[in-house]
């Protein structure tokens, strides 16, 4: 059904179209019958008023019939130019089959002359190619021939050049054997002289060996000796090293000996000027650090590091002595003043 509507759409819109008028037009005609029907029940007058109405319907069914005519005429007339045109083109479609066909056998007629051709040309080329090859085989065996000769000829010559090869191998050994002579002659000379030479030489280094050893057996006394002076110059110097520092060590303590003496002196004599108040207990001490110049002149003191039992009174009493000592003593020697003399006093 579809290939039919494909194949013929012309055919098949006109069909449509006729059916659809039949069909409006029996619409309107079932519309107005019963108008007619119900007005024919009545009186004569409206009788008359219907048939009116009834052919004004008529009437433009008639204009729409022939609207219709118009337009299936147009479709008809379009249907012709179609078939028309398709007959055309058939015609023209055949023409050119001919023409195809034609240029076809025109091909083939072209190809078997060119085949021909070819076949022609193949054979030629196959005759072409075995005179060449002949003409090959002529050109191989003369280029054969002539490596022979040429071969014979270097051989020839290979033999004349080791003839004369092995003549000037001959008289170069001969003359290798002269000089070879020549050569042990003159190196015996030479192995002579300098053998003596060698001898000469083993007796200077012999020489040389005996003075080279009595020289290093000296330079190794030398050497002995001044290590041994060296050894005994650094013992010398540790022990004077040792002296002095036993010596140092001893004036450090004569020192400090002295030293304590001195404060002993200077705490003996503040002691010998305390003057005991009342109510001081006998374990009050404390630690009396006094400021001093050159000639024993007391600049200030200081009553610290007390214990419990130093009451105020003990401590005013204990800075009222050092002052009362003036001027304090001098050391046993100048080195050992110092300008603050610190110790405990407990009287």
């Amino acid at each position: 059904m579809i290939q039919f509507i494909l194949r013929h759409p012309v055919s098949v819109s006109l069909a449509v179209l006729i059916h659809i008028v039949v069909v409006v037009a029996v619409a309107v005609q079932w519309e107005s019958t019963p108008h007619a029907i119900k007005i024919s029940s009545q009186g004569d007058t409206p009788q008359t008023t219907q048939s009116v109405k009834q052919m004004q319907q008529m009437k433009t069914f008639a204009v729409d019939s022939k609207a219709v005519e118009e337009k299936l005429a147009q479709i008809k007339e379009q249907e012709e130019a179609k078939k028309a045109e398709q007959k055309r083109l058939a015609a023209l479609s055949e023409k050119e089959k001919r023409k195809l066909a034609e240029l076809k056998k025109q091909q083939e007629l072209e190809k078997k002359r060119a085949d021909e051709a070819k076949r022609l040309a193949e054979q030629q080329k196959r005759k072409a190619d075995a005179e060449k090859r002949k003409a090959d085989e002529a050109k191989r065996l003369a280029d054969i021939q002539k490596q022979r000769v040429e071969a014979e000829k270097k051989r020839a010559e290979t033999e004349r050049a080791k003839a004369e090869k092995l003549r000037k191998e001959a008289q170069l050994a001969e003359k290798k054997k002269q000089e070879a002579k020549e050569q042990i002659a003159k190196a015996e000379q030479q192995r002579k002289a300098e053998e003596a030479k060698r001898k000469a030489i083993e007796a200077e280094i012999a020489k040389k060996a005996a003075e080279k050893e009595k020289l290093q057996a000296a330079t190794l006394q030398a050497k002995m000796e001044q290590e041994q002076a060296q050894q005994k110059a650094a013992l010398q110097q540790q022990m004077a090293a040792e002296e002095a520092m036993q010596r140092e060590l001893q004036k450090r303590q004569q020192l400090l000996s002295l030293k304590e003496t001195y404060i002993s002196s200077i705490a003996a004599k503040v002691k010998d000027n305390w003057r005991t108040p009342a109510r001081i207990s006998e374990q009050a001490q404390c630690e009396l650090d006094i400021t001093q110049s050159p000639g024993g002149r007391v600049t200030s003191v200081k009553v610290v590091n007390c214990n419990q039992f130093a009451n105020e009174q003990f401590k005013q009493a204990a800075e009222k002595a050092v002052y009362r000592s003036e001027p304090l003593p001098k050391p046993p020697v100048p080195e050992l003043f110092e300008r603050n003399i610190k110790f405990v006093f407990k009287p």
